[in-house]
């Protein structure tokens, strides 16, 4: 939907694009200094977690959220071969409860620190074979300086790591040991590790910790990077016909584009929105700014099946067809493989595809031929076939699915290899952990380290928004629908509701700075002590008083975004909880 929304609007007189990325904004910035243009190959087959010796799945959630559709699978047969699994999380997820072996509970939006301790241990147990990583590494030698205090900076030891994590010293100094011990050990970084402040840091330590402990582009280990950083079969696409100097803007920040234009540096004044493929109004950070930047167009159109918080604000909802409505192509999300998806049947009612919508309206404004290419959906995928890897196209049309030969791709390999025969494109040539050009263009720190927050007493909890298993983002988020989530609650530990007088059931009022929501409260131990757990996706719906009454997470995110990426911060809001809604005696933030 996005190359055909783009495509529809380039050829129909231009549009204002983002830049950027939602899901893994951060990593996505910070990988190509580290790992020039191969960062896109720096992931892992899930099949290659048949030669791991233990699986350290950090901020990753796996049973819930997938990774790849293989991911839980591979890691519930690694369980049973009694691989030692570690998690670290602060909640008990589906993940530490029915796989892990180990589970590390550790602040959200501190697991830098951790990471520095657990190279600390490395280094200073001498667990780290500095030769292998200077061959394969330039400035780790500057890190370990710095991780040590030796530059004149804090020693980021166990110790100092425990008062800013939660982990106890002895827990990290165990952990540390045992990676050291296991080889090959596959580092699983979940996208929730760089979805908090400075998240662009977590990143460039993960892969220097796959360095230390030598497991970087090994069968069985990992580079550190995002799992899914692996090529997918060649297949063929839609031109989104960009021109030359598209006004772009970061995606996090779309409704400041919208409220501030010109006036507050954007490249545009926006008058108008085309939304196909997304509900923007709830999943964006902070649905108050989000809801005043719709209410400011002119006019808003956009593709939807049900009458989402989005849809609600759109002068014109035209009605779309399903995925089980159109026939399409399948790119997996990690897999080398791709699916054929006929059409189950056909459009109901008054629904279109999103190509027969854009092919109509773009030929009412002169510029069909154009759009269209002369070309149906249909002779489109034929196009795109004969552009793919696919050998047999009437094959993979019958049995829906085109496996690639190879299964077990371990992402930068060759460069680990032999790193002085298949260097990397970096200006070392090798993996850059200490990148003079990360901290010229970002204006950011050549190292990647651990930067001190300001804490506002106001907001003494730390909240979390994860997934859940049953549904993707905003599906099946209204609540008062008989498909809604009736179970949505808000987990808080024993410790936090007793301190608040809170008990399990009660409705209580979650705020900060940008809101309000009104939800009812789990008390559990399956979440550690000044740590809340709100699921998103959930519908808003706001009150009288400006007040979500459903339990909409993005109430309480905004748009400061992480750093040099300025991607979302989804994971470690300052929040505060009181008992009662409102009307019932609680206070007022």
């Amino acid at each position: 939907t996005q190359a055909l929304t783009k495509r529809f609007l380039n050829v129909t007189g231009g549009c204002t694009v983002f830049s950027g990325n939602y899901s893994k904004g951060a990593a996505q910035t910070v990988l190509p200094y580290l790992l020039g243009s191969r960062w896109t190959e720096s992931g892992a087959d899930a099949a290659t977690m048949n030669s791991s010796a233990m699986v350290i799945l950090w901020g990753a959630n796996v049973l819930d959220t997938r990774l790849g559709s293989e991911m839980p699978r591979r890691l519930l047969e690694a369980k049973r071969r009694g691989v030692p699994i570690v998690a670290i999380d602060p909640r008990r997820t589906a993940t530490v409860a029915g796989a892990a072996s180990w589970w590390i509970p550790c602040r959200p939006g501190t697991d830098a620190a951790l990471m520095l301790a657990v190279l600390h241990v490395l280094l200073s147990e001498r667990l780290v074979d500095l030769a292998r990583v200077g061959s394969l590494a330039a400035g780790f030698d500057s890190l370990a300086r710095s991780v040590l205090g030796q530059d004149g900076g804090t020693a980021r030891t166990p110790g100092w790591a425990e008062a800013v994590c939660g982990v106890p010293a002895a827990e990290t100094v165990r952990f540390a040991r045992a990676w050291a011990a296991a080889h090959p050990a596959m580092l699983i970084p979940g996208f929730s590790i760089q979805r908090v402040r400075d998240g662009e840091e977590t990143y460039r330590l993960t892969v220097a910790l796959q360095l230390a402990t030598g497991n970087f582009g090994v069968r069985g280990g990992s580079t550190g990077s995002l799992n899914n950083n692996l090529p997918t079969p060649r297949v063929g696409t839609m031109s989104a016909m960009r021109p030359a100097g598209q006004p772009t803007i970061p995606v996090l920040r779309w409704p400041d584009a919208i409220l501030q234009g010109r006036n507050g540096g954007f490249p545009t004044d926006i008058r108008a929105a085309y939304v196909a493929g997304g509900n923007h109004l709830n999943q964006g950070s902070d649905v108050r700014k989000n809801t005043a930047a719709f209410d400011a167009l002119d006019f808003a159109v956009c593709h939807e099946l049900f009458l989402t918080p989005t849809a609600r604000r759109c002068d014109v909802i035209l009605p779309v067809a399903s995925p089980l409505e159109k026939e399409d192509i399948g790119i997996p999300w990690l897999g080398n493989y791709l699916l054929y998806k006929p059409a189950a049947l056909p459009p109901a009612g008054s629904a279109r595809s999103d190509y027969d919508i854009f092919c109509e309206l773009s030929g009412s404004m002169g510029a069909g031929g154009e759009f269209s290419g002369g070309r149906t959906a249909a002779q489109w995928i034929d196009t795109f076939l004969e552009a793919s890897d696919v050998p047999d196209h009437e094959e993979f049309k019958r049995t829906g699915i085109w496996l690639a030969p190879d299964q077990e791709r371990v992402g930068l390999e060759g460069f680990a290899s032999d790193p002085t025969g298949r260097p990397l494109d970096t200006p070392s040539g090798k993996v850059e952990i200490e990148s003079e050009r990360y901290a010229r263009v970002t204006g950011f720190p050549a190292l990647p380290g651990w930067r001190d927050r300001e804490t506002d007493p106001r907001w003494p909890l730390s909240l979390v928004t994860p997934k859940r298993a049953d549904r993707t983002h905003s599906q099946l988020g209204d609540r008062s629908s008989p498909l809604g989530p009736a179970d949505h609650a808000l987990q808080m530990n024993p410790s936090d509701a007793a301190r608040r007088g809170i008990a399990a059931g009660d409705e209580v009022r979650m705020f900060n700075s940008n809101g309000v929501v009104n939800v009812r409260v789990n008390v559990t131990d399956d979440i550690m002590p000044g740590v809340v757990s709100l699921y998103e996706g959930v519908w808003l719906q706001l009150d009288e008083h400006g007040e979500d009454r459903a339990g909409s997470a993005n109430m309480l995110s905004d748009t400061g975004g992480t750093g040099p990426g300025h991607a979302c911060v989804m994971h470690a809001l300052p929040v505060e909880v009181e008992r009662g809604a409102r009307g019932s005696g609680a206070g007022v933030p």
